[in-house]
């Protein structure tokens, strides 16, 4: 997962057109249990047992991803690549607050330095279990809620990840994945403040099954 982030994050800057789903791989989420069930809502954690909190004195946080690309046909005024971008920042700031707060923050790699990802995507999952077979963009969630369209059989979801790894080793210390139904994203989300703060919120629920907080 970590390369498909950083083709998010290319493509997010609008310097490549490559299609990021021929990274993932469904056997990446194996280990992850679900732990908690909300209405609309599932929500899945893996927890190295080796990890231990008090053995890292700081995060280094990347910034968010958000695979969602500009598009003028969306709702009654679209989505802009300008939208994108504040929506993406105040989300990073927010973020950024909750790991000072909670873990204290770090700015480069180092030893007792813990590192995190966070990526916001559709996804289209593989049966009834947690298998993601396909990502999209997460306009593609909200289409899929009013049409009823399915890709492959099954409708997308919205999914936040959060993986916090040892910032100079790269092993996984843990990862949580808050998953929403298309249904439960379009009855809460009907504007980009409205997906900022929810999308916020939904983070900092993942950054915390991840690091167990929660």
């Amino acid at each position: 997962m970590l390369a498909l982030l950083a083709v998010f994050l290319v493509a997010c800057a609008g310097l490549s057109q490559k299609d990021p789903t021929e990274y993932i791989d469904a056997a990446d989420y194996d280990r992850l249990k679900l732990v908690s069930t909300q209405p609309g809502v599932k929500i899945y954690r893996y927890l190295s047992p080796e990890y231990k909190r008090t053995d890292y004195r700081a995060v280094m946080a990347d910034p968010i991803v958000l695979y969602q690309p500009p598009e003028k046909d969306l709702g009654k005024t679209g989505i802009s690549g300008e939208t994108i971008y504040r929506v993406r920042n105040a989300m990073d700031i927010s973020m950024r607050q909750m790991v000072r707060k909670q873990f204290g923050i770090s700015y480069k790699p180092g030893q007792r330095v813990a590192r995190l990802s966070t990526a916001i995507t559709g996804v289209v999952i593989d049966g009834e279990g947690f298998r993601p077979k396909k990502l999209v963009p997460i306009s593609t969630v909200l289409k899929a809620a009013g049409s009823g369209a399915t890709i492959a059989g099954s409708k997308p979801q919205l999914m936040v990840e959060a993986k916090l790894l040892d910032s100079v080793s790269g092993k996984l210390l843990g990862e949580g994945v808050y998953l929403v139904s298309s249904e439960q994203f379009r009855r809460e989300v009907d504007s980009p403040d409205k997906f900022q703060l929810l999308a916020s919120q939904w983070v900092k629920a993942a950054i915390s099954v991840a690091s167990g907080l929660r």
